[in-house]
């Protein structure tokens, strides 16, 4: 099998390998009568056709992730803390089942306010990982009701031990996970901050790495872009190492 082009080779990385082969040959055998010039006019259009998805998805979920952060904190610390506190959530409730159970729950509806957006937007509603993060998404947003909070942390549990059981969602999960891990750091760091805020919190000296953040609003600026930055590129790499379907030659190949 010969060596794929420069050329193809970006194409690919913005679908898949045996339509970056098609519309590649497509392309070339059409220069032949137009001429190199038109070639590159069209080639550069392909690539906007293609690839607008994804940095406008990343702008969104940007935005997005941003909101959260700047919102939720806010909104926890002035209407509900308390609740938080008297439900076991809070930094005092550690040794509380349901400190575990409620806070993987909203970590992850915080995670999927970047990540639903984005793959929303980059794969489309058709796509099984679009699904899976919209329904995730869905099921664990009426926890901040603080009224479905069993309810909402119970479903998410089942939807994730049903998506590990079938073969057919089990990639998306695990691509899905992936994806959260850098924002659901975010959040963690977002979150002790926050405890540390209310409760007083200074193991660790906690206090003062928060301080020195918020102080400086740029160093924490920088530090959520990278971790949204390395979210969208776990997603998109592992997206077209698990859920591609790799080119019909590779798979006829003995």
């Amino acid at each position: 099998m010969p060596k794929s082009t420069a050329a193809e080779w970006l194409l690919a990385r913005l679908t898949t390998p045996d339509r970056a082969a098609a519309i590649l040959g497509d392309l070339t055998e059409m220069a032949a009568t137009r001429g190199r010039l038109w070639f590159i006019a069209a080639y550069l259009r392909t690539l906007i056709t293609l690839g607008w998805r994804t940095p406008v998805g990343f702008v969104i979920a940007i935005a997005s992730g941003t909101f959260l952060c700047r919102a939720v904190p806010t909104w926890l610390m002035n209407h509900r803390v308390h609740s938080l506190i008297h439900l076991g959530i809070g930094i005092h409730g550690k040794y509380n089942p349901q400190f575990w159970t409620f806070n993987l729950t909203m970590l992850m509806a915080q995670a999927l306010f970047f990540v639903m957006p984005f793959v929303l937007i980059r794969f489309g509603l058709r796509n099984r990982l679009t699904q899976l993060a919209c329904a995730l998404f869905l099921i664990a947003l009426p926890f901040y009701t603080f009224v479905l909070m069993w309810v909402s942390s119970t479903l998410c549990a089942l939807a994730i031990a049903v998506a590990l059981l079938l073969p057919l969602w089990r990639r998306p999960l695990i691509v899905l996970v992936a994806t959260c891990i850098p924002t659901v750091a975010l959040r963690i760091l977002q979150f002790l901050w926050t405890a540390g805020m209310v409760h007083g919190l200074h193991i660790f000296r906690w206090h003062v790495f928060f301080d020195y953040f918020w102080r400086f609003p740029i160093v924490f600026t920088i530090y959520r872009t990278t971790s949204f930055t390395l979210a969208a590129v776990v997603c998109l790499y592992l997206s077209r190492r698990l859920l591609q379907r790799r080119p019909a030659s590779d798979r006829t190949t003995a």
